[in-house]
Parts: C-alpha cells; structure tokens; sequence
C-alpha cells in the first residue's frame, strides 16, 4: 500500500508539475494575444483619428483661402459702388447747378442775363 500510494502520488504530482507550466505558458500567450489585438485596435484608431484631423486641416485651408478670396471680393466691390454713388453725386449736383443756373436765366433774360446787370 505504501509504494501504490507513493506511486499515485507521484504520478500526481508529475502530471501537475508537466501540466501547470503548460496551462500559465498558454494563459500568458493568451494575454499577450488579447494585449496585442487592443494595441492593434489603438493603433488603427490613432491612424483613423490622423486622418480625420488631416481632413479637418484640408477643409480649414480651404475655408480660410476662400474667405480671404470674400474678403478681397468684397472690397474690390465696395470701390467700385463707392464710386458709383460718388458719380451719382457729382451728376446730382450739377444737375442742381443747372436747374438754378436755367432759374436765374429765365428770371433775369436767358440768354444775356441783361435784366440782372443794371
């Protein structure tokens, strides 16, 4: 009974020793794996992440070059109808000059003005 029982023992303790480390070498391989999915997964979310911020680069240059191109747009139009009314003015004017001039002339003797000058 001793040595059958020493025997079992034995063999016990051979069949856990031969197949622990096996079992820890698999878990930590299992590990291993599962760490390296998630850093595969951070990594393809950092480089989707770059694109989106590259994306986000492009449209703000775009935007920023056509509102500069707005802007010179603008006051390149502002000049020209500035100088519209600025006519429009001078044209109002003389026409007022006229008027007052054609009032006067027709009060005082048109063409020679000789009603006015005693």
């Amino acid at each position: 009974m001793g040595l059958n029982s020493f025997a079992r023992t034995l063999a016990r303790q051979m069949d856990y020793f031969s197949r622990s480390p096996q079992d820890s070498i698999q878990n930590v391989r299992g590990e291993i794996s599962q760490v390296k999915d998630v850093m595969v997964q951070n990594i393809e979310r950092v480089l989707e992440r770059n694109d989106r911020i590259e994306i986000l680069i492009d449209k703000s240059n775009s935007l920023n070059n056509a509102a500069f191109a707005f802007r010179k747009r603008s006051t390149a139009l502002k000049r020209k109808y500035w100088w519209r009314n600025q006519k429009l003015v001078a044209l109002v004017v003389f026409a007022v000059v006229v008027f007052v001039y054609l009032l006067v002339a027709s009060a005082c003797g048109f063409p020679t003005l000789s009603k006015c000058r005693s």
